[in-house]
Parts: structure tokens; C-alpha cells; sequence
């Protein structure tokens, strides 16, 4: 029986991202405040147990935080105080702290990554790719995978590697951003739960990482950036500064032939380099997109996670 790299259970860590992809739609999907106060925190004191990101002290803190507000309004309100009303000073859209524009070439690299594991069309969805409301469902999605894989006797290592890239070169050097914008501008009690929530994702993802690392020799060297001190399109030259060689190859689904792109091209010797296979990315752009970009959402999941 062939024996494949053991790896850490985020189960806790999909269901967490679950939970907390939702709250931050809260405006487009009519979260309210007593969701907030009642099922989000259940299931945020359950997954305690296995998260240490979760203290007792932290979800006291945030508890006072959604009790000091009235209604739903004012949950909203903070909401829009700190991501939407422009200009917003802390956007949730992470490519803006990675390239300083919009759909700029770390978005593009981001999609590519959601693409790979089958991310698919949601008219209802409104916002950009790299909004971190959908980021956090891919990661869940992926973990997931990963899980699943493992449960299986099959490899996880590539669903794993995807993670702690996505992780390592984008997530949370984007999240240290959007960590230091909302500390600054959260400067009452409508926006207190939400810098709350904000640090809570970037201290999970950030321990998310750190086990991916040690789980993953060919991460492990790599060091990512400190809270606070985001590099510009930090993500974007993580592949087009990389010297991997791009190859002409054969679609997997299609059988057509296609050149690789710089994603691809660094992914496929991560892998590689890891003495990983790396067959499961040879698919085409056209078969692995064909989608708006805008309406995007993962596969459904058997995962628990409040409603």
C-alpha cells in the first residue's frame, strides 16, 4: 500500500471558514445580529475545542461587542462604515492590498487557483473573485478536499499545497491589510465586532499556514509576511518572478494542446520539487474556465456551518 504524507485534520478550520464566509456577506445575504449573537458564536465556542485561535477570552470579546449593539441596522452600519462606503477604508477585496488595483494580476492568479478545484458560476454572487467572503469558502472547500483525501487512503498533498499557496503568497499577507485599515478606522461600537472578526480570521489562517508548513518540506523555508507589513503584489511575483519553465501540454479533459501559464508553470514544480505528481494540472484554460468571474461559487460541501 503506497504510504502518502500525513497531514494535519482541518476539518475545524473548513467548518470556521464556512462560518465566517457568511458574516462577512452579511449586507447580501441578510445576516442579522441575533444570528450573530446565537448560532455563529455556538458554533464558533464548538470549534474552540480543536482551534486555539478561539480562546475564552477572544469570544467573550467578541460576545460584549455584538451585545453593545441595538439591531441589525447598527451591524450593518459598521459594516458599511469600514467595507463599503466609499471610499471604503478597508475594502475586502484582497488583491487591492496585494497589487493596488482591481482585478489586477494577483486576482487573476487567485482565480486560477479557484478554478483548479472546480469553483463554478453563482448568479446570486455580486462581488469580485477575491473577495474574502469567497476566498474563505474556497479554503474550506479545499480543506475539505484535502480531508476527504485522506480519509480515502489517497494523497492529499496537492489540495494541501493549493491551500498553503493560496495561504502563503495571497490570503493572509492581503489579510495583515485589511487587519491594519480596520484597526485604524474601527473607532466605535458598530465597527468593534467586525475588527473582531477581522483579527480572528487573520490569527486562524495565519495557524492554518503555520501546520500546512511543517506538514509541506517544500513550504517550510518560506517565510510569510508580518502583520502589518504587506508587500505590493506580494502574490503576483511569487509567480511571475518565478523561474519555472513553462511547457507545452496535453489536456486532460479535452486532449487539446496548451501552453502553461506562470501559475501552472510554479505550481507544477512546487509539486515536483516536493516529488509530488502534478497530472492534475494539466487542463486547459478553456476547460478550466468558461465562467464569469464575478459570479463564482465552490461545489457544495457536506460541511456543518450555522445557516
Amino acid at each position: 500500500m503506497t504510504q502518502y504524507p500525513e497531514f494535519p485534520d482541518l476539518l475545524s478550520a473548513a467548518e470556521f471558514s464556512l462560518c465566517l464566509s457568511r458574516a462577512f456577506l452579511a449586507p447580501q445575504t441578510g445576516v442579522t445580529l441575533a444570528e450573530l449573537q446565537g448560532p455563529l458564536l455556538e458554533d464558533l465556542r464548538s470549534l474552540a475545542e480543536t482551534l486555539p485561535t478561539l480562546s475564552t477570552e477572544r469570544l467573550e470579546a467578541l460576545s460584549q461587542a455584538l451585545a453593545a449593539l441595538t439591531d441589525t441596522q447598527q451591524l450593518i452600519l459598521g459594516y458599511s462604515r469600514l467595507f463599503l462606503m466609499p471610499p471604503a477604508p478597508a475594502p475586502l477585496n484582497l488583491g487591492t492590498y496585494l497589487d493596488g488595483a482591481i482585478m489586477g494580476q494577483s486576482t487573476q492568479s487567485i482565480l486560477a487557483l479557484y478554478r483548479r478545484h472546480g469553483l463554478e458560476q453563482d448568479a446570486a454572487f455580486r462581488d469580485l473573485p477575491d473577495h474574502l467572503s469567497l476566498n474563505l469558502q474556497w479554503l474550506a472547500w479545499v480543506y475539505s478536499e484535502a480531508m476527504e483525501a485522506r480519509e480515502a487512503a489517497k494523497d492529499a498533498t496537492p489540495a494541501m499545497t493549493d491551500a498553503a499557496t493560496m495561504l502563503h503568497d495571497f490570503t493572509v499577507p492581503a489579510l495583515s491589510g485589511v487587519r491594519r485599515k480596520v484597526t485604524q478606522a474601527a473607532q466605535d461600537e458598530t465597527t468593534l465586532p467586525w475588527r473582531l472578526l477581522v483579527e480572528l480570521i487573520h490569527d486562524q489562517l495565519t495557524h492554518d499556514l503555520a501546520r500546512l508548513k511543517s506538514a509541506l518540506p517544500s513550504l517550510a523555508t518560506q517565510a510569510i509576511n508580518a502583520p502589518g507589513q504587506v508587500k505590493a503584489t506580494a502574490g503576483a511575483e511569487s509567480f511571475e518572478a518565478s523561474e519555472a519553465p513553462r511547457e507545452t501540454m496535453t489536456c486532460r479533459s479535452c486532449g487539446e494542446s496548451f501552453e502553461s501559464d506562470p501559475v501552472i508553470a510554479e505550481m507544477r514544480q512546487r509539486l515536483t520539487t516536493a516529488g509530488v505528481s502534478a497530472d492534475h494540472l494539466a487542463v486547459c484554460p478553456r476547460c478550466l474556465g468558461g465562467h464569469d468571474s464575478s459570479a463564482l461559487k465552490p461545489p457544495g460541501t457536506g460541511l456543518k456551518a450555522w445557516q
